[in-house]
């Protein structure tokens, strides 16, 4: 079985080299066909991409944007199974490759949705998708590998839509065809692209309205792409707390902060500004991100390894008492507060 990796590439040369060392590391290489779909740069981004032995294949012509550069690589591609790896994004470890194409061939299906660990390096925000078979769910194309044959069924991606064109053919796969989740990050994937410009959200919201239409579904669209607005609000808010009435309850204290999204930020830079000493942020498994802030990411696991008198779950969806009670359990031998009762 072979995989076809198909990367759209302009001008980007300084930051190439990541991306096709991830591909070339691969323990499954044999089994790679990497692609890349160049849109006429201008700057050493051919010459980087010719530099690795491994790729098969580089065409470079001016086109219409990301979704036509796609398009263009299917047309190329010879393998069995598609997927698509941004020019500045990485594939997890050297073993990704080779426990998708386990997955393909053990079981009947058309395509494979993975976790996918997302970061900003502006903010120092990260976090880790999941792998949902839902059918309204937002996957991140670094997180979905698919049949070569599934684009025969649901068609090429749609150039009317500029910035989801992706997510429609995924709903539509999770939708209508056989799938399969499962639990591993196959990627690293870098936000700031073109989705996330202020002058691009209210064009992503809309085109996520049209996909529901189309789709018949009865909810508000959701993107993580779309908490930007919440995130300033956030910013806002933190610069506005008077944080003397939180001084003498925390000045000195050694705190732990669980989670390293936005808001776990933000919660930690208040807490700093007081006098409180945070120790480190905790995730659920393992990671392979140091620092945020300059302060240590642990896992749940090695947060004993730190002397901290209260953890603080920052949280916000549903399960956020679920993660509380959890850690209890766990640590009971520290208090758990959530960010809501600061």
């Amino acid at each position: 079985m072979k995989l076809s990796i198909i990367t759209a590439t302009f001008n980007c040369g300084s930051i190439l080299s990541g991306c096709l060392d991830s591909v070339a590391s691969q323990d499954a290489l044999e089994h790679i066909e990497h692609i890349i779909i160049d849109g006429a740069s201008n700057d050493n981004t051919l010459e980087v991409a010719a530099s690795y032995p491994h790729i098969k294949q580089i065409y470079s012509r001016t086109d219409r944007g990301i979704y036509h550069a796609f398009n263009r690589g299917l047309e190329l591609a010879t393998g069995d199974l598609i997927y698509f790896l941004g020019a500045d994004d990485t594939l997890y470890n050297k073993s990704t490759i080779s426990a998708v194409l386990s997955s393909f061939e053990q079981d009947d299906i058309d395509f494979v949705i993975t976790r996918v660990h997302c970061f900003n390096q502006e903010s120092g925000e990260t976090w880790v998708t999941q792998s949902e078979l839902r059918e309204a769910v937002n996957v991140c194309h670094q997180g979905f590998f698919c049949r070569k044959s599934l684009f025969e069924k649901i068609g090429p991606f749609n150039e009317c839509l500029k910035l989801c064109a992706d997510t429609l053919f995924m709903r539509t796969a999770i939708k209508k065809y056989k799938g399969k989740s499962l639990n591993l990050i196959s990627a690293n994937f870098r936000q700031g692209g073109v989705s996330s410009h202020g002058s691009n959200r209210l064009r992503l919201r809309k085109e996520l309205e049209v996909i529901s239409v189309l789709q018949g579904d009865n909810i508000t669209p959701k993107d993580h792409h779309l908490d930007k607005n919440v995130s300033d609000l956030k910013l806002l808010i933190e610069k506005s707390l008077v944080r003397e009435k939180i001084r003498s309850k925390y000045s000195g204290k050694r705190l732990a902060i669980f989670g390293t999204r936005q808001l776990s930020i933000s919660i930690a830079k208040l807490l700093l500004s007081v006098g409180a000493n945070v120790e480190c942020f905790v995730v659920s498994n393992e990671t392979n991100r140091a620092s945020v802030i300059d302060i240590p990411v642990v896992s749940l696991s090695f947060v004993t390894n730190f002397d901290i008198s209260l953890l603080i779950n920052c949280i916000e969806g549903e399960h956020e008492s679920k993660v509380s009670e959890d850690i209890k359990n766990d640590h009971p031998e520290f208090a758990v507060m959530s960010w809501r009762d600061l």
